[in-house]
């Protein structure tokens, strides 16, 4: 069976290498000083017990950029972080952004915890997914099933939740919603693990033709730490360049402020053996702006709010 699964391994990695072909693999390397663009204290009594974690960002139609993410005061409580902030900003490099207060609050009795957000844009209306964890009470204790669920809405200040949320669940606290559109099929990528009962950390992705209907899961890349929350391959984000996907994810449990990339050729496979390099930033979101060029950011328990820095690409010798 091992010796089987070896070498469909190898045949996976075998077509990715001819995929590649003629493709530049690029190495993500941050290119700047890092920017504190919110501290949670400015606008609550200076308080500096605040921390920020798993977020996104998002362009709005006048051209002003939005961020949403997890908010919650120290001590560090995750099945207790029920509200997203948001904050805005007229440009990436802007200093200081706007706190504009709370985005959304969990709903009492239905959503447990308010958990990485995820904005995609598309037909005048913005799609937030987010995910909610389990609401039974000893989910925190064992490898619970997540939901993750859906809001709309078309100005980035009020949210509709979707009529027939979730939009599905899954084993591992199934959470760290990332969408990508790509020759128009929608692959919706996030944190498990690989079962209930093999507790190694994955990337799982489902597929659909729109974003409200999704096949059942893959396994799109596995790390082997093992434990209940799937945490050595947290905040999945897929880059598209110059022919090639790029996983980002966040090795937490081996080192908390770690992102490691990997390349594909297929956006549903990242092989282990396609490692690109290694960011010492925690839940990263990658930005691109035709003006304004590439960003990555960094939050976490440690850092007091959000940070964000430029990024540059350079070309590796497959």
């Amino acid at each position: 069976m091992y010796k089987k699964k070896w070498i469909i391994g190898l045949c996976l990695l075998s077509i990715q290498l001819v995929k590649a072909q003629g493709q530049k693999i690029e190495v993500p390397q941050i290119a700047g000083a890092w920017v504190h663009i919110f501290d949670p204290a400015d606008t609550r009594a200076k308080d500096s017990s605040w921390y920020t974690n798993d977020h996104c960002f998002v362009k709005a139609a006048d051209g002003s950029w939005h961020a949403f993410g997890i908010i919650h005061h120290l001590p560090v409580a995750p099945w207790k972080e029920t509200r997203f902030f948001h904050i805005t900003a007229r440009s990436l490099t802007q200093a200081h952004w706007a706190d504009k207060g709370y985005a959304m609050t969990a709903e009492p009795g239905v959503e447990r915890v308010l958990w990485a957000p995820h904005i995609v844009k598309e037909r005048g209306r913005y799609h937030l997914f987010y995910n909610t964890g389990n609401m039974q009470e000893n989910a925190p204790n064992y490898a619970s099933w997540g939901q993750l669920r859906l809001a709309t809405g078309t100005n980035l200040y009020q949210w509709e939740r979707h009529a027939l949320n979730p939009l599905f669940s899954d084993a591992g606290h199934a959470r760290d919603s990332y969408i990508m559109k790509h020759k128009g099929v929608y692959y919706y990528y996030y944190t498990r693990t690989f079962s209930e009962t093999d507790l190694r950390s994955v990337v799982a992705v489902r597929t659909g033709p729109d974003m409200y209907h999704w096949s059942g899961p893959q396994i799109a890349h596995t790390q082997p730490y093992r434990v209940d929350w799937g945490g050595d391959a947290e905040s999945p984000f897929v880059v598209k360049k110059g022919g090639l996907f790029y996983l980002f994810i966040c090795r937490a449990m081996t080192e908390y402020n770690r992102t490691d990339v990997y390349w594909s050729a297929d956006p549903l496979h990242f092989p282990n053996e396609n490692f690109v390099g290694t960011l010492p930033v925690h839940a990263a979101e990658v930005i691109y702006d035709k003006k304004e060029g590439w960003f990555i950011s960094n939050t976490g328990w440690d850092k007091k709010g959000l940070y964000l820095a430029p990024l540059k690409w350079e070309s590796k010798e497959k």
